[in-house]
């Protein structure tokens, strides 16, 4: 992945994207550009996306299951849902924050130790 920013791209470019829990569509036909450089806010009420959204820029969707995301999503230019792009590498790039904790569908274990397992620690 390209690691340079220049101000007059998109950092992500969301194009059509649609989200699916087990079937239940939970986001219909997103588009947004998002500029390089600039500060952007999600707002709204609970429950209307905010958080599937944010999931969908480094594909922490693809740890739920019965997750689906159709549609194209670029990171600066490259369509991070192609089968070539490594997850974790992506996901070393586009952190995440949340306002409550999002922890993966493991054990507590399992959540503590998969950053030290991906980075490939074996203590």
């Amino acid at each position: 992945m390209t690691t340079h920013l220049n101000p007059d791209h998109s950092v992500f470019d969301a194009e059509g994207v649609k989200v699916f829990y087990n079937g239940f569509l939970s986001l219909v036909d997103v588009h947004i550009k998002i500029p390089a450089r600039k500060i952007v806010a999600f707002i709204g009420p609970s429950g209307c996306g905010k958080s599937t959204l944010l999931r969908c820029f480094n594909r922490m969707n693809d740890l739920i299951p019965g997750a689906k995301v159709e549609g194209k999503l670029l990171y600066r230019n490259q369509n991070i849902y192609d089968s070539q792009v490594n997850a974790v590498k992506l996901r070393r790039q586009v952190g995440m924050v949340f306002q409550r904790p999002n922890p993966f569908p493991k054990s507590i274990y399992e959540n503590i130790a998969y950053a030290p397992r991906t980075n490939g620690y074996q203590g």
